[in-house]
């Protein structure tokens, strides 16, 4: 069962709803959101540390300078990433934020078929599921005969684009390098958790002060779960990823990529019973149908 990518996908999927969740919850009192997003990420790192023993421990055999360098790059991305998140799902609702994400494929999918597929492969589905995306999120951000940009939506389409190369660097560093000896996954998610905490921490955008100060609140427990759902989303996310690309290594990663996107549509759903986000709920349940039926059309490029 730990050895099939659909378990992967399953596991990715209920961490991710319960993460999006949380994480939404705890930013309603935050005093700082810098110091919020450095704690989240350092109870991952310890949540996937606890795993490590659990997983075969690799690392590259030969002396491949470019997985390092692809590795940094990402944690780097991932960084920035991760504080821009914090600010925009603090901001935005929970459904609109997640299917904002997922303009990140626009970037992904090019960037997926330069590193692992040929030009060969590309099929005009890709372009009109990427269009119709694009499409959908522009419907979400339409209200009363205009649309309706803000700081938060320009800041979260940013964000995805970094997420984009963050995903792409770090997959090129672990998974197709799995079968050459490459960064066992575990130790790679651990470091994209505790290298960004640091480079933010860093960056002063938190304090030992204000990450205690996060820690002292009557709702520490939902900050427990919320970080253990990041690590195992994480983890899950990248062992789909590489389980599916060894089960099919054309087409795999494609395909439980694609399958993880009914995350979206399973979001908008709890955060209209948990949350109360009735707010053209109707547009945006359409908007994520459509979202992950594009998705899925990409994925098996009918045309």
């Amino acid at each position: 069962m730990f050895n099939s990518w659909i378990f992967y996908v399953i596991l990715f999927v209920i961490t991710q709803i319960i993460f999006l969740q949380t994480f939404k919850y705890v930013t309603k009192n935050s005093k700082s959101i810098g110091a919020l997003t450095v704690l989240i990420q350092l109870i991952s790192a310890v949540s996937i540390l606890a795993l490590l023993p659990f997983f075969k421990w690799t690392l590259p055999s030969k002396s491949d300078w470019w997985m390092w360098a692809l590795l940094v790059a990402s944690f780097i991305f991932f960084a920035i990433n991760d504080r821009l998140d914090a600010t925009t799902r603090k901001h935005l609702d929970i459904s609109v934020d997640a299917m904002l994400h997922q303009t990140y494929r626009l970037l992904f999918l090019p960037l997926m078929v330069l590193l692992y597929w040929s030009a060969g492969q590309f099929a005009w589905s890709i372009l009109v599921g990427s269009i119709i995306i694009i499409l959908m999120n522009m419907l979400l951000l339409y209200e009363k005969g205009k649309f309706r940009f803000s700081k938060y939506v320009v800041l979260k389409i940013i964000s995805a684009a970094i997420f984009a190369f963050a995903l792409s660097s770090q997959l090129r560093a672990t998974v197709r390098g799995a079968t050459m000896s490459g960064f066992a996954i575990p130790f790679v998610v651990f470091l994209s958790f505790l290298v960004p905490a640091l480079l933010l921490a860093g960056a002063k955008q938190a304090t030992p002060f204000t990450v205690v100060k996060e820690i002292r609140r009557k709702e520490w427990w939902v900050l427990l779960i919320c970080g253990v759902a990041q690590g195992l989303m994480s983890l899950a996310l990248y062992m789909a990823l590489d389980l599916a690309w060894q089960w099919d290594k054309t087409n795999g990663m494609v395909y439980a990529n694609a399958i993880m996107a009914v995350y979206v549509l399973l979001n908008a759903v709890f955060a209209f019973i948990f949350f109360k986000e009735r707010k053209n709920i109707l547009i945006k349940i359409i908007a994520a149908v459509v979202i992950v039926g594009c998705i899925v059309m990409i994925a098996f490029r009918p045309f």
